[in-house]
């Protein structure tokens, strides 16, 4: 589930899916409350934390008589400290190494992520014992909201741009073609952590040139992003062999977002990433806030920058007013509709793999338009390959997990 949150695309609530605790997540979150705040002093309580972590059964809330509410409170607090252990390792260690992935190997962890969802979309789906239309209904509307939701363009207002110059290798043999996609630039950031710079468009550069001068703009917010001249050098991706890149003028308009800003996109995010297909990272890359965040969590473990660690206790501090907020909601949802929120996370599960189809081309205002991979593609084999594994992963893990049920 951490991995997953970190993505783009993939939700942690498709995990829990997968993993079978999905419900007794939302019902174990929806439970924090002042009631079992009031319990934590108490040694009988830990006492039942104890009893219950003894048996296997322990973690699961439903286990427990529904008269004893102390033990229903010890179970909720077992399963939410078993999932922190490794989710929240896994979310930091996810949000400093997946990014840059995407940004080096974006088809090929696409790959990977569409075979996962889309291996998921059945765990739901199965729930329903019988797809009236309304359900279909629902699914549908929830799929196209998603896809439209899934296909609107990242937010880069606040992104600093600039122009430099590429000196080829050796010239061009034919027309290139460079997109946002296929091309990437880093400079060293202020904190010990490189910025990575990309294209905002497509640009062709015509056979036989040997240089081409176009414009970068930084792939997260903030100041940060800004550049003194010289600053950008080294070449992460691109098409063609770049001997050298050149940059006579400083890259300029880069601003920091308000913490108020970035504590509203966390509530919306944490609220988007409970469901099942909706990213509360795709939310955050809408909000243009996606490598901002990730950014200072890299400053704070590589530098300890204070700066940063405010952006990552409001983003922190988001997350968990809003995670708070919308479990009840959810769980007052599942309570009285059961069936028809099943439709609806089936819906944002197909809804969803728009954003993750791993090939696609780009306009000349450099956003995407999905594509049909050909024959002679260089990443076709390993994203075919990648796409099974996440499939196969999750058709492994729910196995074991009706095995367990049935012992």
């Amino acid at each position: 589930m951490g991995l997953s949150d970190a993505v783009p695309g993939v939700s942690g609530g498709t995990m829990a899916l997968v993993l079978g605790i999905y419900a007794r997540l939302v019902d174990a979150v929806s439970g924090i409350g002042g009631r079992m705040l009031r319990r934590l002093p108490s040694r009988s309580f830990w006492g039942r934390v104890r009893e219950q972590a003894r048996r296997p059964e322990g973690l699961d809330p439903a286990a427990t008589p529904a008269e004893d509410p102390e033990g229903v409170d010890a179970g909720r607090l077992l399963l939410l400290a078993s999932l922190a252990v490794g989710l929240v390792p896994a979310l930091v260690s996810g949000s400093a190494m997946l990014p840059t992935l995407l940004d080096l190997y974006p088809a090929h962890m696409k790959g990977l992520f569409l075979g996962l969802v889309l291996a998921s979309v059945a765990i739901p789906a199965r729930q329903i014992r019988r797809w009236r239309p309304v359900l279909w209904l629902l699914a549908s509307v929830a799929a196209l909201t998603t896809a439209w939701f899934v296909g609107l363009p990242e937010r880069t207002a606040g992104n600093a741009r600039g122009t430099v110059a590429l000196h080829f290798a050796e010239p061009v043999a034919e027309d290139v073609r460079l997109t946002p996609s296929n091309v990437a630039l880093s400079a060293p950031g202020a904190h010990g952590v490189d910025v990575v710079y990309g294209l905002p468009s497509t640009v062709t550069v015509p056979a036989g040139s040997a240089t081409t001068e176009v414009e970068v703009v930084a792939r997260m917010a903030g100041a940060d992003g800004n550049a003194a001249p010289g600053s950008i050098h080294q070449v992460e991706r691109s098409p063609v062999a770049v001997a050298s890149v050149s940059q006579p003028e400083a890259l300029r308009g880069g601003r920091d977002p308000s913490l108020a800003f970035v504590f509203l996109a966390g509530v919306l995010a944490i609220s988007a990433m409970t469901l099942p297909g909706v990213s509360g990272a795709f939310v955050l890359l809408l909000f243009g806030l996606y490598h901002y965040v990730t950014h200072a969590l890299k400053a704070v473990l590589v530098g300890g920058d204070p700066g940063s660690a405010l952006v990552v206790a409001t983003m922190v501090a988001a997350m968990g007013a809003g995670l708070l907020t919308f479990a009840r909601v959810l769980r007052w949802l599942f309570d009285r509709w059961r069936e028809g929120v099943l439709a609806v996370l089936v819906g944002l599960m197909v809804g969803s793999l728009r954003k993750l189809w791993p090939f696609v081309e780009h306009r000349p205002d450099g956003r995407e338009a999905l594509a049909w991979p050909g024959a002679e593609d260089p990443a076709l084999v390993a994203v075919a390959l990648l796409f099974a594994a996440g499939a196969g992963a999750v058709l492994a893990l729910e196995a074991v997990g009706r095995r367990r049920k049935t012992e």
